[in-house]
């Protein structure tokens, strides 16, 4: 399992280590703090590395909150205001 900082668009992201034999998604921690969220396996490799050119932003799109208590909203534009740019 790859459990060292990844970074998707400026975002640091580190897998949690669990069993996700049964699971359909990997828990993420944002920012090495408690905060984290949920990335489904479709989009990682089976060691939970995030696969390359995957469009994730979905995902932390719904964790706006999740981000800024990580200290990273000001790193992440969601989609809405993103189409407005």
């Amino acid at each position: 399992m790859n459990f060292s900082i990844q970074h998707y668009k400026g975002i640091p992201i580190r897998l949690i280590d669990r069993n996700y034999k049964n699971r359909k998604a990997m828990r993420f921690t944002l920012n090495n703090t408690n905060q984290n969220v949920w990335i489904p396996k479709k989009h990682l490799k089976s060691c939970g590395t995030v696969k390359p050119n995957e469009d994730i932003d979905y995902v932390f799109d719904k964790a706006s909150r999740q981000l800024e208590l990580a200290g990273l909203r000001k790193a992440w534009i969601p989609i809405d205001i993103k189409e407005l740019i």
